[in-house]
């Protein structure tokens, strides 16, 4: 089953996504880097132009 993910773009802000990303290809293929990046906070460059970043694994929100 072909599952479509949406890749975000560097610079683009996460929202209240933060968590870790790890870097995919122009066509989704995953690769070997990863980035822990914070709620509202920027993603950082590609290693590549063309690629982007997805949510690996979401940091949980705060109980306070």
């Amino acid at each position: 089953m072909l599952r479509y993910i949406m890749a975000k773009k560097p610079g683009e802000n996460t929202g209240k996504n933060g968590g870790i990303y790890q870097e995919v290809g122009p066509r989704g293929g995953k690769k070997d880097n990863f980035a822990t990046v914070k709620d509202n906070e920027r993603l950082p460059p590609t290693t590549k132009p063309g690629h982007g970043w997805v949510l690996d694994k979401r940091t949980p929100d705060s109980k306070k």
